[in-house]
């Protein structure tokens, strides 16, 4: 029941008494009263009240009454009458704290939205410093060369780790030149050259360090390398006391074009190169090899099996057996490469005993014969002391699948043995071989016998090596004629092993490898990656000479390969790419353009 002598009440009956002036006082009072959250009477209500009858005020009063609950109460309802005369500058000031209120919450949206931007960025930022240090530390780059010319392999990684002693790599020439330089041709030499000096900082732990050095630009740094000879494009490794010097434009094999006169790059040898002069500055022995000269040996074939040694961590050394140079007692093992002169009895006499040791053995020799030459002195002391005879015959290949280009260029069979257990079954080319007969038999009981290294199959024929040879005065001579060889496999490569016992007990021996071809040798052909020259030479004299520490990383081609995709291939990748990922990105647009409108 409402209570008729409330305040209210009393100020709707005086209201019709007082002045004008007081009505309006009145109605600022209410306008102040409705600012601070109470709803006052109209000013239309005000004026026509006192017209009222008692009953009429007292249900008005009760009406005003119910129009001063709390607006929370009342939100929703359909507003009196009375109240659309509301004054303007209520709904000004109405207006002015809904704009406040929407202000606070953009600000409060907008201060959330900043603060996460400014974590995200510095989450950002913080992965970026980490990774770009895990990085110099533990490389993470993605090689997807087919051959992962841009990664360290196992062995080279192994070798890296290893180093113990402070190693100093001199490059002379720019690092922008070799880091910007493209993947293809001599571009991909100089990039991979750069990318594995960075891996060798990584993985050395700081043992090694790199610098680069331009010559051109700088010319007085000439003189603190001068003791070294550097020219441009040189790279120096330096330990201690010790140093080698290689030039990248030996790092890669290439053929020539005699058509455009252009040099194509094949093959990439700058792994192998590297770890081959790391070695042998930080290792304390490289074995070294002699190289027997003065015989018109085949220069081709000695480039290449020099190459090939340096790389691998021997040191070849050149002997003129025709002066009065000796042999060096430090030298593991020698290599004849097919000599166009006949050694004399007193030359062979200094080879056997080089190879005897004083009844020590532990001396080797590799002998690559010529095609063409007659050498009966020396051919005979690999007969008769070593059971390996060299014939006149040359293996004439007849399936096509078993040669490369000509007959003469066949493809031979690895054999069994200890140190070729890994590439046994597989091919090496052998261009112009002259059959070899082992004589010793194969009986490992012996103090005497051979192993069978190369042979060719019953598709193999002979031909005589005076009927190949072709006869510049004759221009009508006709193919030789071929003919079955008396027993197979066919022989291109044996092996002899002569061994005692020395004072301790101890098996001591000698072995003597005949290889019918030195253009097995050549450097174009180790090379190729179809066939396992370089393993067969590497392998055998790794073995033979008992190198702990070979360095057996062999060539990357450099051979373009297309990436090739299946049809269903094709369409999850166009589903996915252009399909997919594109509508995906457009729902997150939309959804963070409608939230951000609601703002």
């Amino acid at each position: 029941m409402i209570n008729e002598n409330t305040p209210e009440r009393e100020e709707l009956r005086d209201s019709d008494s007082l002045p004008e002036t007081e009505n309006k006082d009145t109605q600022a009072a209410a306008a102040d009263e409705e600012a601070a959250g109470a709803p006052a009477p109209s000013e239309e209500a005000a004026q026509e009240a006192p017209a009222e009858d008692p009953a009429a005020q007292e249900a008005g009063a009760a009406e005003d009454m119910t129009a001063e609950e709390p607006a929370g109460e009342n939100a929703g309802e359909e507003v009196p009458d009375g109240a659309e005369g509301e004054d303007p500058k209520d709904k000004k000031k109405k207006s002015r704290k809904e704009r406040v209120k929407k202000d606070i919450r953009k600000l409060r949206y907008g201060g959330v939205a900043t603060a996460l931007t400014v974590v995200v960025v510095a989450v950002v930022v913080l992965v970026n410093v980490v990774a770009n240090i895990l990085n110099e530390r533990f490389p993470i780059n993605l090689d997807l060369t087919a051959d992962k010319l841009f990664t360290l392999g196992d062995e080279s990684r192994e070798i890296v780790s290893s180093v113990e002693k402070d190693v100093e790599i001199v490059v002379f020439a720019e690092e922008s030149t070799l880091a910007n330089s493209s993947t293809e041709g001599m571009g991909a030499i100089f990039k991979q050259l750069h990318e594995l000096l960075g891996l060798y900082q990584s993985y050395s732990g700081g043992k090694i360090d790199v610098t680069y050095v331009d010559l051109n630009s700088d010319p007085t740094l000439m003189t603190r390398y001068s003791e070294y000879e550097a020219t441009s494009y040189d790279v120096l490794f330096l330990c201690g006391d010790r140093h080698q010097k290689v030039n990248i434009y030996d790092m890669f094999t290439y053929n020539y074009d005699y058509y455009s006169q252009s040099v194509n790059v094949t093959a990439s040898k700058v792994e192998q190169m590297m770890a081959s002069n790391l070695m042998m500055v930080t290792s304390d022995e490289t074995p070294q090899i002699l190289f027997l000269t003065g015989h018109g040996e085949d220069a081709y074939a000695t480039s290449g099996l020099k190459a090939l040694l340096e790389v691998n961590n021997y040191e070849p050394v050149d002997l003129d057996i025709t002066g009065s140079e000796e042999y060096s007692d430090e030298a593991v093992m020698a290599f004849i490469v097919a000599p166009e002169d006949d050694y004399s009895d007193s030359e062979i006499e200094a080879l056997r005993t080089w190879l005897d040791n004083g009844g020590q053995r532990g001396r080797h020799l590799m002998v690559l014969v010529n095609y063409a030459a007659d050498c009966p002195n020396l051919y005979e002391f690999l007969s008769v002391e070593y059971g390996l005879e060299v014939t006149e015959n040359l293996v004439w290949e007849t399936d096509a699948n078993r040669y490369l280009g000509d007959n003469f260029y066949g493809y031979s069979d690895v054999g069994t043995s200890d140190y070729l257990t890994d590439i046994a079954g597989s091919r090496v080319l052998m261009p112009i071989t002259r059959q070899i007969l082992p004589t010793a038999g194969t009986d490992t009981n012996s103090s005497l016998f051979n192993t069978s290294l190369l042979t060719f199959p019953e598709s193999a024929k002979l031909v005589k090596m005076a009927d190949a040879i072709a006869d510049p005065d004759n221009p009508d001579q006709e193919a030789p004629e071929a003919f079955d060889a008396d027993e197979y496999p066919i022989v291109g490569g044996a092996m002899a092993t002569s061994w005692t016992y020395d004072s301790d007990n101890n098996r001591i021996e000698t072995n003597v490898i005949v290889l019918g071809s030195s253009a097995m040798a050549y450097e174009t052909i180790t090379g190729m990656s179809t066939v396992e020259n370089e393993a067969f030479l590497l392998n055998m004299t790794n073995g033979i000479t008992g190198n702990e520490n070979p360095v057996d990383i062999s060539n990357k081609p450099l051979e373009q390969t297309s990436l090739e995709f299946t049809t269903a291939q094709q369409n999850i990748f166009f589903f996915v790419f252009v399909a997919a990922v594109p509508i995906a990105i457009l729902i997150v647009c939309l959804v963070v353009f409608l939230r951000r409108r609601r703002l």
